[in-house]
């Protein structure tokens, strides 16, 4: 079994947040996606090329990739960067060759670690659950 260490696990889920989020910007030319899902621009659930399957929710996006699903909330200013243990372990359960190395409580250990060193926090006034690497 492959060893992975949080920060891989957060760089992972970021990376593949920002394939799903470019595939929108590529094709709807806008990097406003609830903005756009609120005006009919793009449609609340479906597919589009790199993603097999789509659902926007509240403040977030749920998409199935080739090899994993990411679902992530929407930050202040759009911002997509942003990860919890909830959305970390699904992505990591998603992943046949990961999901036995993550637990959601290990994974909130490790949060609470990269939390008190100062590496990761919650940013004023963002009303979601989401942490942000420095």
């Amino acid at each position: 079994m492959n060893e992975e260490l949080i920060d891989q696990l957060i760089d992972n889920f970021l990376k593949e947040a920002e394939y799903t989020a470019n595939c929108f910007y590529k094709k709807y030319n806008r990097k406003d996606l609830l903005r756009a899902v609120i005006d009919g621009t793009i449609a609340r659930t479906g597919k589009i090329d790199g993603l097999k399957h789509y659902a926007f929710h509240g403040i977030g996006l749920y998409a199935r990739l080739k090899n994993c699903e990411v679902d992530f909330d929407f930050g202040l200013g759009d911002r997509i960067d942003g990860f919890d243990s909830w959305r970390l372990n699904q992505f990591a359960q998603s992943r046949p060759d990961k999901k036995k190395l993550w637990t959601q409580e290990k994974i909130q250990n490790e949060l609470e670690k990269l939390k008190q060193t100062g590496e990761i926090s919650k940013l004023k006034g963002d009303i979601s659950s989401n942490y942000y690497k420095h």
